[in-house]
Formats: structure tokens, sequence, C-alpha cells
């Protein structure tokens, strides 16, 4: 019995890891063309029966994390070694494998959905709980995947051998930067109804504190 039910795990893991073959692309491209009606999505979903959830996308916090692991695999195939792996100093020393890396920059960009979160319901006058903070945390983890992806990108096409290389990776980080606080200050504007402008204001404020926390983490490790 125990030996079956190991076949029946192992059944499942797999047709689980296969299935991302399909089921990230689609939210990749779902995500960045209409980053609204994702989020919108991981609303709706949040209140379904478990076994019922996301069944045609990747579940928000998974998809962040496989796309945090496409940039971290991009990152090794590029640089080989981040030499925050090398350093032996303070908290970095802590940081000792890839898959301690990846694990950072998890918790570094789950930053961002967690403030943005945070500040929604604080302007929502909703009481902050895990209940509610479950909802627009998820929503947060799909758009801060791509946002994370060409954060990644654009500071790996410096150590590639094109010309203006580091033209490239302005442009990269910049339209992803862009995208992402666009798509925040919209997303801030229904979701309070408010102007537009009252959105970006929003969106500049959970930014600041999405930004002053990864920096001090990131001082803090190094």
């Amino acid at each position: 019995m125990d030996f079956m039910k190991i076949i029946e795990s192992l059944d499942e893991a797999l047709y689980s890891v296969m299935s991302w073959l399909i089921f990230y692309p689609m939210t990749l491209w779902r995500t960045i063309v209409q980053p609204q009606s994702m989020m919108d999505y991981a609303d709706r979903e949040v209140s379904d029966r478990p076994e019922e959830q996301y069944d045609d996308a990747i579940r928000p916090p998974l998809f962040l994390f496989l796309t945090l692991l496409i940039s971290h695999g991009l990152e090794v195939a590029t640089v080989a070694r981040n030499p925050l792996l090398s350093d032996t100093h303070g908290l970095a020393a802590l940081v000792d494998s890839d898959l301690a890396l990846l694990a950072l920059r998890m918790l570094l960009f789950s930053l961002f959905p967690l403030m943005m979160a945070v500040r929604l319901l604080r302007r929502q006058h909703t009481r902050l709980n895990h209940a509610s903070l479950r909802r627009p945390f998820y929503a947060q983890c799909y758009t801060a995947a791509p946002f994370a992806l060409m954060l990644g990108i654009g500071t790996l096409v410096p150590n590639l051998p094109l010309a203006g290389a580091r033209i490239i990776s302005v442009g990269v980080i910049g339209a992803g930067t862009l995208w992402y606080f666009v798509t925040m200050a919209r997303w801030f504007a229904r979701k309070l109804h408010v102007p537009l402008l009252v959105g970006v204001g929003d969106a500049c404020v959970a930014s600041l504190y999405s930004i002053a926390l990864f920096v001090v983490a990131a001082i803090i490790v190094h």
C-alpha cells in the first residue's frame, strides 16, 4: 500500500511539473498582455474550492517562484557564479548555495506584492488578517513575476558580448519598471474607485516602502 501511494505521488508530481511547460508560458503571456484581468482572475480563484483553483494557470506564488527560478537559471548560464555566493562576511555567509540565493530572491521580490497588498487594505480600511491579505497578495504575485524577470534579464545583458549592451540593459529595466508601475497605478485606481492620479500616488507610496525594505534587506545580507 505504501509503495502504491509513492507511485501515485510520483505520478501527480510528474504531471504537475510537466504541465508547467504548458501553463507557465500561458500565464506569463496573459499577465504581460492583460495584467488587470489576471489580477481579477486571482481574486476570483481564491474563493473557489482548493481543487478548482487556478485550473488554467499557474498559482500566483508558484508563478513568481518559477519566474525567479528561470531568471536564476539565466544568470547561471551567463555569469556562472553570483559574487554573493563567494562572500563570507556577515549574513552573506548564509547564502552559500544557489538554492539559498534563490530563496533570498524569492523573499526580496515578495516584498513588492506584500507592500502593495497592505497598502490597498489600509486604504480600504479593511482589517488586516490572513484572509484579507491573501487575495491582494496573490493578485500581486502575478504582476511581480514579469517585473522580476525583466529586472533579472536587464542586469544580465551587460555580461553579454553585444554592441550597446548597457543601453539595452537600461531599456529592458526601464520598460519592466514602467510596465509594473503603470499596472500598479491602474490597480489601485480600480480597486479604490479613485482617479488614476490618486492611484499613481498610492503606487508610489507602496513602491517606496517595498524598495526601502528591499534595500535594507540587501544591505543586511551584504
